[in-house]
Order: C-alpha cells, then sequence, then structure tokens
C-alpha cells in the first residue's frame, strides 16, 4: 500500500476512535405535552399508513480492492464489512417486507438504499424497490452518493471499487437517476422534468400563502402522493445537488390535511472528506447538511397554510443530532414556528425514540435498518382521538424479522430448515463472519477472503437448493448442479482473484435465472441464511439472544448412544 494511504489510513482511524469515545449525551426527559399511551385510543386514522424502511445498504461486491475497504477500517465502524451471506441474501429482507407489506402501504425508504454508491447498486436498488405494489419514494442517505457513504474527492479509489457496477454514484448522478424514477410514478411531474431537466420546483404554481384546506372533491385529491418536488443538479459540485419531496397522506374522509416534507439531508457545501477538514469539510457519515436553496424552498411548502391547520412530518436520513449546527437551528425553527409533532431519521442502524432539545425535550423517531441486526421496519399514520380535537396520536408499531414471522402463516412465513441450513462452527472457515477475522489492513487480502466465501456460500446454496430436472440455464460446461459445483471447487483450488469474481458473476446471473426443484424453499433458504448471518455478525459469534425461546442440544440418551 503506498505510504500516504497508510497514513491517511491511521489518521481516519484516530479520527473515528475519538469520536466513538467522545458521541454520549446525557439522559433528557420529553416535555408534558407529549403523553406515552399503554394503550390504542379510541379514534380514527387521518393520514394513509405509510411503511418506513431505512438502511439496506446494498452492496456491489466484485470492484476491485482499495484501502478503506478492509478487516481494520470493519473493526471501527462495524458496517464497513458485512457477512457476505447478509451482502448475498440480505435483499431478500427487504423484497419479502414490500412483498407483504409494500402492497398495501406506500412506502418511504428513509435513505442509504446502496453501499459503496455504485450506479449499479442504485439500478440493482431500485428493481427491488419497483416489485412494491405502491409508490415509492427515497431520502437521499450518505451511502447514496459518497464513496461508502463518507466521501466525494477520491475518484480512482471510487471507480475501483466500483468496477463492474457502471462506475461511481455521484450525488447529481443520484438526484438525476432518483428524479427519473419519480417521473414514472408521476405522469406530470415527468413533464415538467423533461422542461427543468437540472433545477426545479414543481408544481409551479406554489403560492407563498395558500388558505384551501381540503375541498369538497378532497377525495380525489388525496389519491395524489407526490405533492411537491424540488431539485437541483450540479455538475460541477456534485455534492450541492438536492432533491427535496411533499408527500400528501391526507385520506378522503378527513378534514385535517397531513403532509411529509422529505428533506435531503446529505448536501453539503464542499466535497465530504474523511477525516473531515474543520472549517472546510465534513464526513457525509457524521454528519448531515442542507443548504440555504433547499432549505428556503421547505419554508416556504411549511406556510402555505394558516398556522394550525395542517400537520406536517419532517423526514430526512440522518438523525437531529448529526446535523451541521446550520442546518438543526433551521430544524428547531421549523419546528417551533409550524408545529412540527415529529422528526422522522434513520442512518443509525439502531432504531428507538430519541429525546431532543434539552428540558423541553421533543421526539425524534429513528428507524433501524431492514437487513443490519435487529432486523426491523415500521409503518406510520397519524389518529385523531375521538372528542378531542386538540390532540392526535402517531401510531407507529414495530416490526422486527424474524420474530414477526413467528405469527405468519405460509406462504407469507417462510420455513426454517436450521440443522440442515444453518452454518455451524466447524464450517465456519469457509465463511466470512466478523469473529473470525484480525485486523487485516490489507484490501486485497480481505477482497480475497471475501470472494473465497462468496463461494463456498454458493455452493452451500447449489447443495441445498437444488436445480429442477428441466432447468435449461447452466453456467459454461455444466449440465448439472454438481458440475456447477465442481466449478466453483476447482476456481477455490487457485483463489485468484480475477478468475473468483468472472465465476462469481457468472454465478450470480445463473442463479437469478435458472429453475429450482422448490421456489418456495429457495425464498426461505436465502431469508434465513440473511437472519442468521446478520445476527451472528452483531453478536460477533454463533450464540443466542435474549429472545431465541428454543435451543437445542444432545439429550444424555443421546449421547450415550454415539
Amino acid at each position: 500500500m503506498h505510504f500516504t494511504k497508510k497514513v491517511m489510513s491511521t489518521l481516519v482511524l484516530l479520527f473515528l476512535t475519538m469520536y466513538f469515545i467522545g458521541c454520549g449525551s446525557a439522559p433528557r426527559s420529553i416535555s408534558s405535552k407529549y403523553e406515552i399511551l399503554p394503550e390504542k385510543p379510541d379514534g380514527y386514522a387521518v393520514s394513509k399508513r405509510l411503511l418506513l424502511v431505512a438502511d439496506n445498504q446494498l452492496n456491489h461486491l466484485y470492484g476491485d480492492p482499495f484501502w478503506l475497504r478492509n478487516e481494520l477500517f470493519d473493526k471501527f465502524v462495524p458496517v464497513t464489512i458485512r457477512p457476505v451471506q447478509q451482502d448475498l441474501y440480505g435483499q431478500d429482507i427487504l423484497k419479502w417486507v414490500l412483498e407483504y407489506y409494500g402492497k398495501r402501504h406506500p412506502v418511504v425508504h428513509l435513505g442509504d438504499g446502496t453501499n459503496i454508491a455504485c450506479i449499479g447498486e442504485f439500478e440493482s436498488f431500485c428493481e427491488i424497490m419497483n416489485t412494491a405494489k405502491q409508490p415509492w419514494v427515497m431520502v437521499p442517505g450518505n451511502h447514496d452518493a459518497y464513496l461508502l457513504g463518507n466521501l466525494h474527492n477520491l475518484e480512482r479509489d471510487w471507480k475501483s471499487a466500483c468496477m463492474e457496477a457502471n462506475g461511481p454514484m455521484t450525488k447529481d448522478r443520484f438526484v438525476e437517476e432518483y428524479l427519473n424514477h419519480l417521473k414514472e410514478q408521476n405522469e406530470d411531474f415527468g413533464k415538467y422534468l423533461d422542461n427543468h431537466p437540472v433545477l426545479g420546483e414543481w408544481p409551479e404554481n406554489i403560492g407563498t400563502v395558500s388558505t384551501t384546506l381540503l375541498p369538497a372533491n378532497s377525495e380525489e385529491i388525496c389519491k395524489e402522493f407526490l405533492k411537491s418536488v424540488a431539485y437541483k443538479i450540479d455538475r460541477e459540485r456534485p455534492y450541492r445537488s438536492y432533491v427535496l419531496q411533499e408527500l400528501n397522506l391526507c385520506i378522503g374522509d378527513s378534514d385535517l390535511p397531513v403532509y411529509a416534507i422529505l428533506m435531503d439531508s446529505a448536501q453539503y457545501e464542499n466535497a465530504p472528506t474523511i477525516p473531515p477538514i474543520p472549517s472546510i469539510s465534513y464526513s457525509a457519515g457524521l454528519s448531515g447538511s442542507m443548504l440555504s436553496d433547499q432549505l428556503e424552498i421547505a419554508e416556504r411548502w411549511l406556510s402555505n397554510a394558516p398556522k394550525g391547520e395542517k400537520i406536517t412530518i419532517l423526514m430526512a436520513h440522518h438523525p437531529y443530532s448529526s446535523l451541521i449546527t446550520s442546518t438543526s437551528h433551521k430544524i428547531d425553527m421549523f419546528r417551533e414556528k409550524y408545529t412540527i409533532p415529529l422528526y422522522v431519521s434513520g442512518h443509525t442502524h439502531q432504531g428507538e425514540y430519541y429525546v431532543q432539545g434539552g428540558d423541553n425535550g421533543w421526539i425524534e423517531l429513528n428507524v433501524g435498518s431492514i437487513v443490519d441486526w435487529p432486523i426491523e421496519f415500521r409503518t406510520f399514520e397519524i389518529h385523531q382521538i375521538k372528542n378531542d380535537p386538540k390532540n392526535i396520536v402517531i401510531r407507529t408499531p414495530l416490526f422486527r424479522i424474524p420474530d414477526i414471522w413467528d405469527n405468519a402463516v405460509p406462504p407469507m412465513k417462510p420455513q426454517c430448515n436450521a440443522v440442515k441450513w444453518e452454518i455451524k462452527e466447524t464450517d465456519a472457515e469457509n465463511f466470512y463472519l466478523a469473529h473470525n477475522y484480525k485486523y487485516e489492513v490489507d484490501p486485497t487480502k480481505t477482497q480475497k477472503d471475501l470472494l473465497v466465501a462468496l463461494l463456498h456460500t454458493y455452493r452451500e446454496l447449489l447443495v441445498n437448493v437444488e436445480s429442477a430436472e428441466d432447468n435449461t440455464v447452466w453456467v459454461k460446461d455444466c449440465s448439472n448442479d454438481q458440475a456447477v459445483i465442481n466449478a466453483i471447487e476447482g476456481v477455490l483450488k487457485n483463489k485468484d482473484i480475477k478468475e473468483m469474481t468472472s465465476l462469481l458473476i457468472t454465478l450470480e446471473g445463473f442463479d437469478k435465472k435458472r429453475k429450482v426443484r422448490n421456489s418456495l424453499e429457495r425464498r426461505d433458504y436465502r431469508l434465513w441464511q440473511a437472519v442468521w448471518a446478520s445476527k451472528y455478525d452483531k453478536l460477533e459469534g454463533r450464540k443466542p439472544v435474549v429472545t431465541d425461546p428454543y435451543i437445542r442440544f444432545p439429550s444424555p440418551k443421546g449421547v450415550n448412544n454415539e
């Protein structure tokens, strides 16, 4: 490794160590205006029910090694490298959630749909999100537009990391691609975008003040989910690009307008760096930022109805505590001036309620990761309490996988053959779990370990999920599963990175297209592999958690009969 990169690695690790040691804060209590209810009050919904997901971080597996992606960095930032089973199968969890919850509710993704920030990652992410039967939108996350979620300024490394994935997804490119997705969802916005490709605010006739609430034809108006979009694509300074969105959450039989403004907390004055440079740059992974052009439009949207005549929720990727001072002060002003009841965020991967604002505390809802343990998502809606027009209820139940599978029924419930499917400690050398590796700084060695583990993972997949007898899609020069396994074992003998990468790309295409004996078994196998990988990576070993209800072990009779 080049000397300057060794020095840079040392500086980055020192910075991260200092940051995580000093990031604690004193506990706070919420204001008395909030009441934590032990049971559901008598009332009715006044908003659409949303599905909230976050931080699936779809990861490109076949890029060239580069200095930020090694085992040592993962010790300080645990999501730098995930178990390959989690990367390979984790997005199946998002697919499952979209299949069974996304068919009923519009979806808001709270950012970090991708990991390295490659164009190919975002394309694959959109393919998954498009399986939802209802509209979906997202806020930009730091991993969606900056190298490994942190920086903009290492073009060569970024291109290396995104080899075989169509190149880097810079912030301007992200906004462009995402707007094209919105164009497909809303025909009127699509026409506007065609005429205003790099800078715009839609619809054009947004006034500064509007006294219109929900008219007589409110049921028709409430069908529109996407209410407003503002954006800027800055090719010269991509990190200043942004997309701001307003959602219409009203429902036809309510006279109380409810909206959500999706803010872009990954917009920066200067290119993000790691480590950050005081008074010059921030790290996108540690600090969220919004610039004045975006904030001025957000305030105009907030002010377009008389005070007290609508409810608006603010949503962004970065938690409030991670926002730079100028941005958090603006959020404070919005919250107080326009009576914002809630700020919703992602980013932490460990969802919870945060209490902000000192002694007069207000609530932030943070949504955890859909792939990192504990794997979770939420629904969200606003309720009006019956005979109590002065108060509303935020209803946002938490769903955790695999807990919710206990009460599901097939085919929704994934079946589990743990005895056959789960990888035991005796097989762990063939896999890549956090407790198996040390403090390797060489990214090439790390990449080789990952590719070896991926090949073993495909081998296990073929053993446990067999191709159908009439399958016609095969790896070159192979005509059955055993031949594919033999090809894998042949490449594993040399462990050449280029050979392994080439075969893995072929295996990925083969597995997507092949016909299997039992498609539900294939789905279930992939889901449980993702769950186990996520769980044991978090625990740094194959261990039970306190909520595990059953643990099997040999009885004395079984031991004596061996």
